[in-house]
């Protein structure tokens, strides 16, 4: 069981996620009942971040959301990673492009873990939640993240992760894992087709970073039915993306 103060921690950055995805002020009952904690601790909690100035409480309707504060305090990161190119418009101009879910995922132990999502528009959409977990070996995400892990680390990572299958079935060759990363490595994009989500499928590219930064990645998922019917039009949403921002990080 988490200590207390690490639990605080851990709900003030899920409360972060929360908003990145709500993009809207919300109530105590609404922020409560989305991530399902007791309304009692969840008023606590937004009411000290309000206090220390990381949050707004409207006098009027008593509504939270982020302050400016926090804008300030992270808005480095974006500016190190992509200088004037904005993650959050190169995710929109995908999600505009397909409508579809978008994601921005990184590796997470023998998991990925997505950072930001933007959620389908369509009907029979596929939805992924802001810091929810996918499997790395049968992910689009993790297939793409692979192929930059040399052989040694990951017959490692599989070891562990096909110790964790409770079903033989779906414990993985060292061989087929590293056949699929030849293949992701000379495609340049990933593809998962329901082994990540039962009935979904997804398709990945590497999103480009500077030297010594996180990896992560960019990808679009929605019902196996329509991206297999679309693959090479989502593929090329992706490319178009993050081209300008692989010239960026290149210069």
């Amino acid at each position: 069981m988490a200590e207390p103060g690490v639990k605080s921690a851990r709900r003030a950055m899920e409360l972060l996620e929360f908003f990145a995805e709500w993009r809207r002020p919300a109530s105590v009952k609404e922020v409560s009942q989305s991530l399902g904690w007791p309304q009692s601790s969840t008023s606590v909690l937004l009411r000290a971040l309000a206090d220390a100035g990381f949050y707004d409480q409207d006098a009027r309707t008593g509504m939270y959301a982020p302050s400016v504060r926090i804008l300030l305090a992270t808005e480095w990161i974006g500016e190190q990673l992509f200088s004037e190119k904005s993650l959050l418009r190169l995710m929109e101009k995908v999600h505009e492009q397909t409508g579809h879910t978008v994601m921005i995922g990184a590796q997470h132990g023998v998991h990925v873990r997505y950072l930001h999502v933007l959620q389908a528009t369509r009907e029979g959409r596929f939805t992924a939640r802001i810091g929810s977990l996918r499997p790395l070996f049968r992910s689009a995400t993790g297939k793409m993240l692979l192929t930059l892990k040399p052989e040694r680390e990951i017959a490692l990572l599989l070891r562990r992760a096909n110790a964790a299958e409770t079903d033989a079935a779906r414990v993985m060759t060292l061989q087929d894992v590293l056949r699929e990363r030849e293949q992701a490595r000379r495609n340049g994009h990933a593809v998962s087709l329901g082994t990540s989500e039962p009935g979904a499928a997804a398709v990945a590219v590497l999103l480009p970073v500077p030297p010594g930064e996180r990896p992560m990645t960019l990808s679009v998922g929605g019902p196996m039915r329509d991206v297999v019917k679309e693959q090479a039009r989502l593929l090329k949403a992706l490319q178009d993306a993050v081209g300008p921002i692989r010239a960026a990080v290149r210069q």
